[in-house]
This record gives C-alpha cells, sequence and structure tokens, in this order.
C-alpha cells in the first residue's frame, strides 16, 4: 500500500488532508478487542501529561478503576498511528500542529473526523483502515456552514496567550478565510509566533523538545516513535509529536533515515538490514518476499 497525495483543502499557505473514498465501515466503534488500544491510549495520556511538565498521576483516578476516557487529542493520535503504518496517509512525518495534527483537526473540527477517527479505532487490519477512509469525504462540512467567524484583510496566524488563532479557506473557495483555535496547552504545549521567510507573521503550537537532536531527527523510545519537526518552515519553532506503535496492530517503532515509521504484522518488513523478524512471518531481512532484495 502505496500512501498517495490527497491534500486538497487548503489551511492558508499549509494543506489538510482529505482522504479518497472507499466502501465500507465498521460500526462497533469500540468493544472487547479495543481494551488493550485504550490502555495504550491512557499511557498517551500520561505522556501528554509529562510534555506539559505537570504533576498529574498516571494512577487510577479511583484507586483502581478503568482509565481515564480518552481525549480527542489521544484519539486522533492513535489513528493518525494506524493510518500512516498502513499507508493510508502521512501523519508521522509531522511533529505537533494544528494543520498537521489528526488529534488537533479532530478536537477542532469534529463533524469532519469523528466517524473516520472512530472506525480507525475499532478497525482490526489495515484493510479496515483503508476502509475507513471514506468518511473524511461523506463527512466533510464546509466552512460556510459552521458558522465560523471570517478572518479580515490579515489572515495570519497569532497567539492569544496559549490559543493559537488561524485562518482556513474551504476547497472551491480561496477568497473567504475562516477563524479557527485551538488551546495548546490541551497538548501540553504552548502558543508560539515567529515571522516567516517572507517576512510575515505565523504561528502554531509549539510542544517540548523531549530528546530531540533538531528538526528531522526522529527517534525510538521503546514502541513509541518520536517525530521531531519544525512548525511553518525552517524560521518555525521545533515541536515534536509521539506515536506509539503498538497502537497499530501491534508494530514496533524504526528509523527510516530522517522519519520515524512503525513495522509489524500488517506492514510487512521494513527494514531489510537489521537481523530480525519485523514482522512475525518468520522470515529474516532479504529472506522475506516484502524485502525484494
Amino acid at each position: 500500500m502505496v500512501a498517495q497525495d490527497r491534500r486538497v483543502v487548503v489551511v492558508t499557505d499549509r494543506p489538510v488532508p482529505l482522504v479518497r473514498l472507499y466502501i465500507t465501515y465498521r460500526s462497533d466503534i469500540v468493544g472487547t478487542r479495543m481494551k488493550a488500544t485504550l490502555a495504550r491510549g491512557w499511557i498517551l495520556g500520561c505522556l501528554v501529561a509529562f510534555l506539559s511538565a505537570t504533576t498529574t498521576s498516571c494512577g487510577d483516578s479511583d484507586g483502581g478503576g478503568d482509565p481515564p476516557p480518552l481525549t480527542d487529542l489521544e484519539r486522533g493520535t492513535m489513528a493518525a498511528t494506524r493510518e500512516d503504518t498502513c499507508g493510508v496517509e502521512e501523519w508521522m512525518y509531522h511533529g505537533l500542529s494544528v494543520h498537521e495534527s489528526l488529534g488537533i483537526l479532530l478536537s477542532v473540527l469534529p463533524a469532519n473526523y469523528k466517524r473516520a477517527v472512530d472506525c480507525d479505532l475499532a478497525a482490526h487490519n489495515c484493510k479496515e483502515v483503508e476502509d475507513c477512509q471514506k468518511y473524511y469525504i461523506l463527512d466533510h462540512v464546509k466552512f460556510a456552514d459552521m458558522n465560523l467567524p471570517e478572518c479580515g484583510s490579515d489572515t495570519s496566524a497569532y497567539c492569544e496567550g496559549n490559543v493559537v488563532k488561524y485562518c482556513k479557506y474551504d476547497d472551491g473557495d480561496s477568497k473567504t478565510f475562516y477563524q479557527l483555535s485551538y488551546d495548546c496547552a490541551l497538548a501540553g504545549a504552548t502558543c508560539a509566533e515567529w515571522q516567516t521567510e517572507s517576512g510575515g507573521r505565523s504561528a502554531d503550537c509549539q510542544a517540548p523538545p523531549l530528546k530531540c537532536a533538531g528538526p528531522e531527527m526522529p527517534y525510538c523510545d521503546g514502541t513509541r516513535a518520536v517525530a521531531c519537526e519544525q512548525n511553518g518552515g525552517t524560521l518555525g519553532p521545533l515541536s515534536p509529536w509521539v506515536f506509539d506503535c503498538a497502537d497499530a496492530f501491534g508494530s514496533h517503532c524504526l528509523v527510516d533515515g530522517d522519519n520515524p515509521v512503525c513495522e509489524g504484522p500488517e506492514t510487512g518488513e521494513k527494514d531489510c538490514e537489521d537481523g530480525k523478524d519485523g514482522d512475525g512471518d518468520g522470515k529474516v531481512d532479504c529472506a522475506d518476499d516484502d524485502c525484494g532484495c
């Protein structure tokens, strides 16, 4: 499966992914087979708390009950990990950004993203994840129908405290910009402004640097893939984000050049020089047909 370019909705000078039409959908959103995935999402919630350097506890809130419900940010991140791993959309090439993070897109535009994300999380394999992508098309609501405020003549993004305010125009109407906003604190981040290469103003969320040595220098932390990316070009802030490959059908993390990727039973062998059976089929490196050696 090869990720295709489906970026047809423009966010100022940055595109937002829409995904091609598919046929089937699973209605069993969260069942018994999702319990392990939900637990991993709880761990992600603790990681978000760590990113924000808060004292939030990762223990059970009631001393032994179920994990708290997943936030939109967590659900979107888990769905993005599955879509990227399955070759549907390249989310893991980006750090935390209001333009490129599925968790934030789900938080800001739930009508457009909720059903696809729910479907992703209910999927049992990559074929089902592919089948879910039709909802990005079927559920697309135009900004003009959302009662959003229109932007003025200055469509630059800016910060109001920790809230980033930014403008989008919808497909089919590049003249009218609508204002959206997101509280970066919900992602354990801060709102940062900077001057672009062209001399304009821009703003986005900036997550803590974690252990990133610099832009395009991802690393693995166990099964977690840490994308170390800048927002808004070479002058934008470093804003990493974390994707747990275990959420993608038991995959594990590896680094391929300057990109973090997930490898597992659903992906086939990706690293053909590590001396390991990366997809669990009993064949190592070039002995695996996936490698094409």
